[in-house]
């Protein structure tokens, strides 16, 4: 992709926002590990270490975007009013801290992203997230850390930025810091830890390490990657989330039950993923598809969960659907008006979705 390419500008500073984000958001799931192994757990109740890091890292990003793309809209999930409240103050100190810290580990991108100096511009940043999307015009979405009991475990989860235009994505950007680039099985990972993905629209789906370079590498430095063909039972793998609340496992076993896994070997042929991981694995050939299904009738998933995944499906040869096989549409608000989302290759994608609508049914 030369550099005088439409999205050039938007991949480079999505791409060091991103890059700026993951290494903040490393470095404290890595600290909340620490503190584990010296005997200090952190209850499930106890949210202050992903507060944290969400508000963190999406006011870098918002920062960055804000300052290069001043028109840009952006789809957060934080705001700061909780921060703002009179209670606020010490977490506010602590995430102003932790921005100042990434802003000097990665001074040379100052220039580009420039740097949050006090907490009212903290404030600000993370209210940028503030755009209710829609089918018209441009705006982003970002999820500043994807997968947050992932986050804490030490496990796997992103950071995820699409930028949409009229309704589509056209390009998205996730740092993955826990993503081995070899995933075999759930007890088998090996290779460089921690991921970059990038996907333009027309362009191409590409990884390349997150963190053996500061710089940004443009895409033809990158490795290209796309999706398999695989189709015969025997050489599928499924990805699926961690936690039994995103979706329905026991029906998701069903499916695969009607696309002729041998129940012996089903286990070995699932990995199980927190966060938009999972598009990665599933866009770099290592896995077929990746099922998630509606936990209830009314759940709606948020588009900050999906966009970025769903334009590095499509450019790595894949497809994208809710459980009918429809394409998620990104331009009506917040959510996604549609139930659940299936990821494929190309060739296995209708039979899954017949597989989805046999059991459902």
């Amino acid at each position: 992709m030369s550099s005088n390419h439409p999205y050039a500008k938007e991949l480079e500073i999505a791409t060091l926002a991103v890059k700026r984000a993951s290494l903040l958001t490393k470095g404290l799931s890595d600290s909340i590990q620490s503190l584990q192994k010296s005997g200090n757990t952190i209850t499930k109740d106890d949210k202050s270490p992903v507060t944290v890091g969400d508000f963190a890292s999406q006011a870098i990003v918002n920062y960055a975007i804000g300052r290069n793309f001043p028109e840009d809209e952006i789809v957060g999930e934080e705001d700061s009013e909780s921060l703002q409240a009179e209670d606020g103050a010490e977490i506010s100190s602590k995430i102003l801290q932790l921005i100042k810290d990434v802003q000097s580990e990665t001074s040379s991108y100052n220039g580009k992203l420039g740097q949050l100096e006090d907490i009212n511009q903290v404030y600000e940043s993370i209210d940028k997230g503030n755009s209710q999307g829609g089918s018209k015009g441009r705006f982003w979405a970002l999820d500043p850390i994807d997968g947050t009991k992932g986050f804490l475990r030490g496990d796997q989860f992103a950071v995820c930025l699409a930028l949409i235009e009229d309704g589509k994505v056209v390009l998205g950007v996730i740092g993955c810091p826990n993503l081995s680039e070899t995933i075999i099985a759930n007890d088998k990972h090996s290779g460089i830890v921690g991921g970059l993905y990038s996907a333009i629209k027309g362009v191409g789906a590409y990884y390349t390490p997150l963190f053996t370079s500061q710089e940004f590498i443009p895409l033809d430095k990158q490795k290209r990657i796309s999706m398999t063909d695989n189709t015969t039972p025997e050489t599928l793998k499924v990805v699926e989330g961690v936690e039994k609340g995103h979706s329905s496992h026991s029906t998701q076993a069903q499916i695969k039950e009607k696309l002729g896994f041998n129940p012996n070997t089903v286990s070995q042929q699932t990995l199980n993923l927190d966060s938009q991981v999972k598009y990665c694995v599933l866009a770099s050939g290592q896995a077929d598809i990746y099922l998630r299904l509606p936990v209830s009738d009314t759940y709606r998933e948020k588009i900050w969960d999906h966009a970025a995944g769903n334009v590095l499906i499509y450019e790595s040869g894949g497809q994208v659907g809710d459980i009918t096989g429809k394409p998620l549409d990104f331009g009506t608000g917040r959510t996604l008006n549609s139930k659940g989302v299936i990821a494929g290759n190309k060739q296995i994608f209708d039979k899954v979705i017949n597989a989805v609508q046999q059991v459902l049914n």
